[in-house]
């Protein structure tokens, strides 16, 4: 149900997108996307705190940049890149909240002593860099004030967590135990069987068959489906729908022209000191003429100090309005923060830049035809949900609103049509199109979002329940498996008597098999092609036990004929190496049980589909 929808159609702020100004992260070579819809609700929130939509937004424009850079941000919301951002954040806003209740801070000087001692911002001699710190900032697209924050999560995620698994490893006896067993090298003995032709097997009379229907007929049960009678409403395809006069446009141009001007950058030359001596003295050497370069150069060892493009919005406040009240060469006072005492020189202004009304013509177009028919959409839906619970049917509601009826394949409760496949349409896959049509109530309608912020209306408009398939309908498929089952079943029984045969190798022989051998093969051994057999192998206890195979390739006999063990430093050097992951995985399991656990304390509340509308990801 639209139930946010229908608390907020009545009045007319429903039909306006709120704009909310992220990181552009045009230093990536990102995309970015604005928010459009919000509401005046929790995303992500436990308790008392909550993760708002321009973290979530800017978080997932850095997620998608980083690790998937040529999906479209509904690829990315397919391939489930924002659902692992939500599991993050949610695990964050816990630890949070957490953290708030039980009165757990980070003081700005333990703050600023991790990021000195952090090697990531230091220099070629081991030093702390200003200048690679804000450089480290811009590529992440990161103000200092939000590394700080994201910093202190991590502290106090660190100091909540470490109580319960300080003490958290295996001992060391079961991780050489596992150590030996993955460096234990084994040999074996493979002899592969062909299955029986399927022309070599007899014709089943009818009374076989009859019999092989009876014994397997749960197998051939086909399983109830529905067929759904539906609508879909994609903004996309209302778009053709929209007219747009150059008036009209031109209005838009003047309420939106900010929206596409290129924000003012500015490159600068830093120096960060540790006291304000060092800082003032470094003011009155330049006063006195002494160039800036020049004493970076001879005072500094030419580190690279010079920060390029940067948008008021990447610094500090006191540093912004500082950087940007400069003239071209002029030098900062000296400006205190977290880091020490900074003194800069502005190099260059690159001036915000207007385009004109000709130069974003169409992407204004296009922008303003896709709001409208997402505007469009959301009144459809607003109107139909309101009808629906009127009374109103699927169809009358329809035809109001000249929307085509359609209907689904048949589909069962896993979602598979009836050649027991995923259906093509991909709205037929979509978990909440599956879930309404398997509703208990098939008669009860709504108006529903699927994960990618689209809206459909469906009821069912008709059941095939359950059945057994005659035996006569499906007589030509149960006489290809029962030959099937027959095959595999001589099959089987030779393998039987090839493993009880006193020589193994001259039954193979005397019956046409194939014989090979596995040489020094390991448990994880990628570079055998058929890691089934090495499975098997490793799976017999005692060497000169034989075990039957059943792999891709048929069936096979498996002999485990000898083994050669690890020397004791061998498995000393493996036990250590697994000994970091390892005990990292159960620290890890620790953590999800302990968030999971503050999760329902802290009542954590999700709410997907917010998110997806405030990210505008209807209009995608």
């Amino acid at each position: 149900m639209l139930k946010s929808l229908r608390k907020h159609s009545k009045h007319p702020i429903a039909k306006v997108f709120l704009v909310i100004v992220l990181i552009a992260f045009a230093g990536l070579g990102l995309g970015s996307f604005v928010p459009s819809l919000q509401f005046n609700q929790d995303y992500i929130k436990a308790g008392d705190t909550s993760i708002d939509i321009q973290e979530i937004a800017t978080q997932f424009n850095k997620l998608r940049a980083e690790v998937a850079p040529n999906l479209t941000v509904n690829e990315a919301v397919e391939n489930g890149y924002l659902d692992l951002l939500i599991s993050f954040l949610s695990n964050e806003v816990i630890i949070m909240e957490e953290a708030n209740s039980k009165g757990i801070t980070v003081t700005r000087e333990y703050l600023k002593k991790s990021i000195i001692e952090n090697k990531r911002f230091h220099d070629e001699n081991g030093q702390f860099s200003g200048v690679k710190f804000q450089t480290s900032l811009l590529g992440s697209g990161l103000s200092e004030e939000k590394y700080l924050e994201l910093l202190g999560r991590d502290i106090i995620k660190d100091q909540i967590t470490r109580t319960i698994t300080e003490s958290a490893k295996f001992s060391e006896g079961i991780i050489k135990k596992i150590a030996s067993k993955n460096l234990e090298k084994r040999d074996g003995t493979i002899i592969d069987l062909s299955l029986t032709p399927l022309s070599e097997i007899n014709e089943p009379t009818d009374s076989e068959l009859r019999k092989f229907y009876d014994n397997t007929s749960k197998s051939w049960i086909e399983p109830t489906r529905r067929i759904g009678k539906y609508f879909y409403l994609d903004p996309k395809d209302y778009t053709d729908q929209i007219e747009i006069s150059e008036i009209e446009l031109i209005d838009e141009f003047d309420i939106r022209r900010s929206d596409y001007v290129q924000e003012e950058t500015r490159s600068i030359n830093q120096l960060i000191l540790d006291n304000e001596n060092d800082a003032n003295e470094i003011i009155e050497r330049i006063k006195n003429g002494d160039e800036f370069e020049n004493i970076v150069k001879e005072d500094f060892d030419n580190q690279n100090t010079v920060i390029n493009d940067l948008k008021k919005s990447d610094l500090i406040e006191e540093i912004g309005n500082e950087v940007f009240r400069l003239n071209v060469n002029e030098i900062s006072s000296i400006i205190k923060s977290d880091l020490g005492y900074h003194v800069i020189k502005l190099d260059k202004i690159i001036p915000a830049i207007t385009p004109n009304f000709d130069q974003i013509k169409v992407k204004l177009k296009n922008d303003v035809k896709l709001e409208r028919a997402t505007d469009l959409v959301y009144d459809i839906a607003n109107f139909a949900d309101d009808e629906f619970s009127s009374g109103s049917s699927i169809d009358e509601v329809a035809k109001q609103k000249s929307i085509d009826i359609q209907l689904t394949e048949e589909i069962d409760r896993e979602g598979l049509n009836q050649n027991k496949t995923q259906p093509e349409n991909l709205l037929f896959r979509d978990p909440t199109f599956l879930e309404v049509l398997w509703e208990d109530n098939p008669n009860e309608i709504s108006i529903n979002e699927t994960t990618d912020g689209k809206f459909f209306a469906l009821v069912v408009k008709d059941e095939i329940n359950e059945f057994l398939p005659d035996f006569e309908e499906i007589k030509t498929k149960l006489k290809n498996t029962w030959k099937q089952t027959q095959a595999i079943e001589i099959t089987l029984n030779l393998a039987g008597e090839l493993s009880a045969a006193p020589d193994l190798i001259n039954f193979a022989n005397e019956n046409q098999m194939k014989v090979s051998e596995v040489i020094s093969a390991s448990q994880n051994d990628a570079a055998y092609a058929r890691p089934q057999i090495i499975k098997t192998l490793f799976g017999i206890n005692k060497i000169g036990e034989k075990q039957i195979a059943v792999t891709d390739l048929g069936i096979s006999v498996v002999r485990f004929d000898k083994v050669s063990q690890p020397s004791l430093q061998e498995v000393k050097n493996l036990a250590e190496i697994l000994s970091t992951p390892f005990n990292q995985s159960l620290i890890n399991d620790l953590n999800s049980a302990l968030i999971s656990k503050l999760g329902e304390q802290h009542k954590l509340e999700v709410n997907r589909n917010l998110i997806l509308q405030a990210l505008g990801l209807t209009s995608q």
